[in-house]
């Protein structure tokens, strides 16, 4: 299983994080910065990387608030995705803020 680590704790906007998410995926260029075109390219092997795969993120613990309810929302595609036949998973490396549970 690949294993692709992110580093959250420079993220600022969800553009940071779409940055480092589409590029850590090998997403073509063309590929969209939003949840739906993440599941997309989760399910139908559109990006270089392709499954079985893990993201790994660290430091989203002290990421801004909006941020880290947003990041639930990834890892909710991610979970999407994995019962629609994706072998995908995305995991934190320090427990999210309460706000985001």
């Amino acid at each position: 299983m690949r294993v692709i680590r992110l580093d959250a704790r420079g993220w600022h906007d969800r553009d940071d994080l779409w940055r480092d998410l589409l590029a850590g995926l090998g997403a073509p260029g063309w590929h969209g910065a939003n949840l739906d075109a993440l599941y997309d390219g989760l399910v139908a092997g559109e990006n270089s990387v392709r499954p079985p795969l893990v993201v790994e993120i660290a430091g989203a613990a002290r990421l801004p608030a909006a941020l880290v309810a947003y990041l639930t929302r990834i890892r909710a595609v991610f979970d999407d995705a994995a019962r629609d036949g994706g072998a995908v998973a995305v995991r934190f490396t320090a427990p999210l803020s309460a706000a985001a549970r």
